[in-house]
Formats: C-alpha cells, sequence, structure tokens
C-alpha cells in the first residue's frame, strides 16, 4: 500500500498521560490521523476511520513544525502516533524534525503496514487485533518485520499489545507470548478491553472487573513474562475523547 503524500489528522490532544504500554503514565501529546485499515466492532475511535472527517492536512515537515510548536508551548517532550492507522503516511519528515528537538516519538499502530520509515520510532506497539474484533490476524507479517529489525542489527525498543475482550482472545495472546520469547527487545502487554465505549460517566468499577479476569486468566497460564495493565484514562476520565 503506498503512503498518501498529506498526512490527515483528525485530532491533536494533550499533554495529558499515555494509558496503555511501557510508557504508561508518561506526559504525552497524541496524534491522531485519519483512515485505517482495520475495522475492529468495538472500535473506541470510529470518528477517525473516514478521511473526510479530517480536520486538518499537513506534509510531513509541516506538521513537524507544528508539533515541535504545541510540545514547547506545554512543556511536553514526547508524541504519540495513533488512529487509525498511522502508517498510512510518510511520518519520515515529522520525526526527523521532532528528534532535532530531542521529543520522543511512539507509535501506535496494528501491524498491516511496514513503511520505511517505522524504525525511526523511539516506541514500536504493535497492537495486532484479536478474535472478538473479527479482523484477520497479522501474526506473520509482526514476525517476519520482527525478524527484519534482528538481522537489520535495529535494537529499537518494541512491544505488542494485545486487548483482551475474552477468553478466546487471551488464547490469541498467547501465541504471541510464544513470538516475543524468541526476541530480547519485545515485550507482551495484555490491556483490557472496553466493550462499551459509549457509556457515559464513570467505567472504572466495569473496567476493573473485567481487569481482574484478565490477571486471573494469566496466573492460571504459563505465561512467565507478561504486563497486564487496563486503559489508565478509562479509569480516570472513562470514555471522554482527547484526553
Amino acid at each position: 500500500m503506498n503512503e498518501i503524500s498529506l498526512i490527515y489528522i483528525n485530532e491533536i490532544f494533550g499533554p495529558t498521560i499515555q494509558g496503555e504500554g511501557p510508557n504508561v503514565g508518561v506526559k504525552t501529546m497524541f496524534v491522531r490521523v485519519v483512515g485505517c485499515d482495520s475495522k475492529c466492532v468495538w472500535c473506541d475511535s470510529k470518528y477517525a476511520w473516514d478521511i473526510k472527517t479530517a480536520t486538518a492536512s499537513y506534509s510531513g515537515k509541516e506538521l513537524g513544525k507544528v508539533l515541535v510548536d504545541e510540545c514547547k508551548k506545554r512543556n511536553t517532550f514526547h508524541v504519540v502516533l495513533t488512529g487509525g492507522n498511522p502508517c498510512l503516511y510518510n511520518f519520515k519528515d515529522t520525526i526527523n524534525i521532532l528528534h532535532e528537538n530531542n521529543i520522543n516519538v511512539d507509535i501506535e499502530t496494528q501491524g498491516t503496514i511496514f513503511p520505511k520509515w517505522l524504525y525511526m520510532c523511539d516506541l514500536i506497539v504493535f497492537s495486532p487485533k484479536p478474535p472478538s474484533s473479527t479482523m484477520k490476524d497479522v501474526y506473520d507479517k509482526i514476525d517476519e518485520y520482527l525478524k527484519w529489525l534482528k538481522k537489520s542489527s535495529l535494537h529499537n525498543c518494541i512491544c505488542i499489545k494485545i486487548p483482551i475482550f475474552n477468553k478466546e482472545d487471551f488464547i490469541f495472546a498467547e501465541k504471541y507470548y510464544n513470538l516475543v520469547e524468541n526476541y530480547d527487545n519485545v515485550k507482551l502487554y495484555l490491556s483490557v478491553g472496553n466493550d462499551n465505549v459509549n457509556e457515559e460517566g464513570d467505567i472504572s468499577k466495569r473496567i476493573l472487573e473485567k481487569y481482574k479476569q484478565v490477571i486471573e486468566w494469566s496466573i492460571q497460564s504459563n505465561l512467565k513474562h507478561v504486563y497486564i495493565i487496563p486503559q489508565v484514562h478509562t479509569l480516570i476520565w472513562g470514555n471522554k475523547n482527547g484526553v
């Protein structure tokens, strides 16, 4: 798939905290792109699927300058590219400009597309979609990319983060556990799926009950090196967007 020349942005928001993965709790600016090649039934950002919903479009250099200005104004030096799927676009120039200004760049992506610039990110978070999503598994694609990184002697910080909605999803994640065990620089994170993204108000009780269930499944399994975390932002802000 060819990368789109302009970068269509649904929203730039923050600073807030990163609510998932290895950098949970880090003060962060988020860049949410428009467009996605996956259509998960429980997606919490369906509003970013359609390119017609874009609030702005930038060249890579233009976006880099905008983000540097925003980060400096807000005293934030951590940016996350998310979506949708940011790998639909070319972020090479954006990442170069951010790195020149000592701003770290993480990316969250499905593992369906692997653009040449992907290795430039300080943290790559692959989030393969489990059976509950109704999407096709991308295990072979991620395995192939990890092998390429290793062969290329690139030592990016990488994690695989899988949302768990039910026991079938947990069994799906066990396959990825066996994959990450082959790589010293890859860690597996299981996050708690939010199966009602339209519920208003405090949803923390529901999320924590599901979190407890995933922990219990893990305790009963053969998984050893795995990190189980809730989506911290849902505990604080529920389904509110832009936080």
